[in-house]
């Protein structure tokens, strides 16, 4: 039986060292157990997802070659094999799956070549050999089957298989990509259609801060569920619905085509549809739009992921002017893509751009897209301006690398900065008005919250922080705020925090990386889980309840849900759904 290799300098035969490569796998499972816990901040949990891996190898051939005191054709085979069939996996995988391959299939690999290394060491050395490469070959061949959709705000991956068609692949089947804008159903329709008042006129209702105003009453869904008004199937995409007489609009992804659609609220049927050539997509949320559309005196603003603003009549989609802000403001395509939504304001459309020579938030007419003014705003940014109103001055605020911008829409004039002691941008969530003189700031991608404090005496302005508090860490899912409290997800997990002080009042309610719309009138949250699910909670300081849920969506959902009137719509990446609240508990 073979227990030893090569033989020490006092010609004894020494006994391969294991312990250092046990250590580096704990080493670099923590890693990876860090980045799947939600609790964490974003940023740290990214973090530790790359470098896990990357360090743990560098470490581990570290080990395998000079330290393992194993014999040196089995050194070095090791290394060849683990790397050589590494490298080769990665040519012949699905191009989604190299990040998973690295993150995942390399602690794998690791572990495989250790156990191939210590187990049956009374073998001959050919035998271990072929040992080691084919429990390698089964590693890293597996992760060719398979193919990445995508990884939910845990950072778990979503696999399927490589040869299975796509869910947009599936979708295109039956709704091919549109070349040019698919007209109205008839002359008579258009020309009979008026927008009227939008009731939620973009991204987060009619005050961007995810408030339902209208009618809907106090309901309990245990005993009395929304009912089902239709379901379709839609591209993918992570923008949310904007909604104006009885029309829908969003928009998705279809093959190379980004568009911007148009649908009736009642049934669900498209009424027209836009398409640009454009496609964006990524490895963790994968393809399609990240902004929502915004309408605004009879047109329709919509920001692409590739960077392309149009305005389009909301009547029939056809186009009116389109600024391509990569190109016009040699600006860098953001990580995640462009995902500001776009802000009208003062007859100005407010859109982040992050183009060079500190052109970061821009400013376009209304009507004839026009540039009016630029403003430096360094950074990537994934949220949208806020309107605002302090000192009886309408403002926009926006967020950039070193903290908050409030400007003057009619100047552009940056009126005042501030950086809240916590900041760590890029900025992901939207702020939130809190009275006359207070704002709620989410502090960056889970990071935490604080309440900054406005006053202006004449033209001077000054912003104090009131509190901080990492009792709530919002990621990508916005809060909302009701009598004086915070309403939304602790990370994945629901909570509610006093907007006076900044303590949690609770937390509870495991929804995942949702988002959720506060029905104002009934004092009750509609969330919006990333299962897809529909929830109904109550606004209630002193406890969690929750009052039911329904089926709504399948799959992975990160879309914010829109409410009007008694009807909310729903959407994710695959399909969108119409559900009729009811009128009222019986």
């Amino acid at each position: 039986m073979e227990t030893a290799s090569p033989s020490s300098a006092a010609g004894r035969p020494t006994t391969p060292r294991w312990w250092p490569a046990v250590a580096i796998l704990a080493a670099v499972a923590a890693a990876v157990g860090v980045s799947l816990t939600p609790s964490i901040n974003n940023a740290v949990r990214f973090g530790w997802m790359m470098l896990g891996p990357a360090v743990g190898l560098l470490a581990f051939l570290v080990w395998l070659l000079a330290a393992s005191r194993l014999p040196a054709r089995e050194r070095l085979l090791g290394a060849l094999l683990l790397l050589g069939l590494g490298l080769a996996a990665s040519a012949a995988c699905h191009p989604s799956v190299r990040v998973a391959l690295f993150v995942h299939g390399l602690p794998l690999a690791m572990a495989a070549t250790v156990a191939a290394l210590a187990a049956g060491r009374e073998l001959p050395a050919r035998r271990r050999a072929g040992r080691l490469a084919g429990l390698l070959v089964l590693v890293w061949g597996a992760f060719c089957l398979l193919r990445l959709e995508g990884f939910d705000g845990q950072y778990l991956p979503e696999f399927s298989w490589r040869w299975s068609a796509t869910p947009e692949e599936r979708f295109l089947v039956d709704r091919p990509t549109a070349a040019p804008p698919a007209p109205p159903a008839t002359a008579a329709t258009a020309a009979a259609w008026e927008m009227g008042e939008p009731q939620w006129p973009g991204f987060r209702g009619p005050r961007r801060n995810g408030v339902a105003a209208g009618v809907v009453a106090p309901a309990d869904w245990r005993r009395t569920p929304p009912t089902e008004a239709w379901r379709i199937p839609i591209g993918p995409g992570w923008s949310s619905f904007a909604a104006a007489g009885g029309r829908l609009f969003t928009q998705e992804q279809r093959g190379e085509s980004e568009l911007v659609s148009c649908y009736d609220a009642a049934t669900g049927s498209l009424v027209w549809q836009r398409a640009d050539a454009a496609r964006f997509s990524e490895v963790v949320s994968g393809p399609g739009p990240r902004a929502t559309p915004t309408l605004f005196a009879g047109r329709l603003y919509a920001l692409g992921a590739q960077g392309l603003l149009s305005c389009l009549e909301a009547r029939s989609g056809a186009v009116v002017w389109q600024r391509d802000l990569r190109a016009e403001f040699e600006a860098s395509l953001p990580v995640w893509g462009f995902a500001c939504s776009p802000l009208v304001l003062e007859g100005a459309v407010l859109v982040g751009v992050d183009g060079s020579q500190d052109r970061g938030l821009a400013a376009f007419d209304a009507a004839t897209g026009t540039l009016r003014w630029t403003l430096a705003a360094d950074g990537m940014n994934f949220s949208s301006c806020q309107p605002v109103e302090f000192g009886g001055q309408v403002l926009a605020v926006f967020g950039s690398r070193d903290g908050l911008v409030a400007a003057d829409p009619r100047s552009g004039t940056a009126v005042w900065r501030f950086t809240p002691s916590r900041w760590r941008g890029p900025a992901v969530c939207q702020p939130q008005q809190l009275g006359a003189d207070s704002l709620i700031v989410p502090l960056g991608d889970g990071v935490g919250v604080a309440r900054l404090e406005v006053s202006r005496q004449g033209d001077v302005w000054s912003v104090r922080e009131a509190w901080t508090t990492t009792r709530l860490k919002p990621s990508f899912n916005d809060f909302v705020v009701f009598e004086n409290h915070l309403y939304g997800f602790d990370q994945n997990i629901l909570a509610c925090v006093d907007a006076a002080t900044g303590e949690r009042r609770w937390k509870q309610g495991r929804y995942g990386f949702g988002q959720a719309v506060l029905l104002e009138p009934a004092g009750q949250l509609l969330v919006q889980a990333e299962s897809g699910e529909a929830v109904l909670v109550a606004c209630d300081p002193q406890r969690f309840t929750e009052l039911g849920r329904t089926g709504g969506l399948g799959g992975k959902t990160w879309n914010h849900p829109i409410v009007v009137g008694r009807r909310a719509v729903l959407r994710n990446g695959e399909t969108a759904v119409s559900l009729d609240l009811p009128a009222a508990s019986p």
